[in-house]
């Protein structure tokens, strides 16, 4: 009993030796400015060729402020005013991209948008007015490399009453809009959509 009592021990020993010994390792620069771009647009087509290589660009630089408060006092000891003044200053400087519409052929598809980042970034879901969505998007936070899917509604339907009649969407979908942004807003994507009418193939 002593023998495995003994071999218990060292085996404990040796476990904390073994985790004492672990380095801490740095995980990045904290220092490092957020840099997030569009690598690729495809659909699951193919043959179509999405400009997103030369986005127009603006910068904005963010503007702080905070309110500076000073008091002055009479002879007595009481209050006799107070001086208060905003102070604006500079901040971060954000770079907003924005692509042309990306126009989507008639039929049923889906979009894949692939990202390259070393930071964390969000693609908020697509608002739309009411029954009016047909584009959906599969993650709306991540960190790092990434591709965004899209799936892109059908263009026919069938009908409430008698799902064998079915309806098509004639009409060009209406432009919706989204954002890819860093966590920390300094770089930011503007991406539209609108997908063809039935027609217009």
């Amino acid at each position: 009993m002593r023998k495995y009592l003994s071999w218990f021990c060292f085996l404990i020993i040796l476990g904390l030796a073994i985790s004492c010994e672990k380095e801490s390792y740095n995980y990045g620069d904290k220092n490092l400015l957020s840099s997030l771009s569009i690598v690729s647009v495809t659909d699951s087509v193919g043959g179509y060729n999405y400009d997103y290589e030369n986005p127009e660009c603006s910068d904005t630089t963010y503007v702080y402020y905070y309110i500076d408060r000073d008091t002055t006092y009479t002879d007595d000891g009481g209050i006799d005013e107070i001086i208060k003044d905003t102070v604006y200053y500079n901040g971060m400087t954000a770079k907003l991209y924005t692509l042309p519409v990306i126009v989507l052929p008639s039929y049923k598809n889906r979009l894949y948008i692939e990202l390259e980042s070393n930071a964390r970034w969000n693609v908020p879901a697509i608002s739309f007015k009411s029954g009016q969505d047909w584009i959906f998007n599969s993650k709306v936070t991540g960190i790092g490399d990434a591709i965004i899917d899209y799936r892109v509604g059908a263009r026919t339907y069938g009908l409430p009453d008698n799902l064998v009649d079915i309806v098509t969407i004639p009409i060009r979908r209406d432009t919706v809009t989204q954002y890819l942004t860093t966590s920390d807003s300094t770089v930011m994507y503007k991406l539209q959509f609108t997908q063809k009418s039935m027609t217009e193939e």
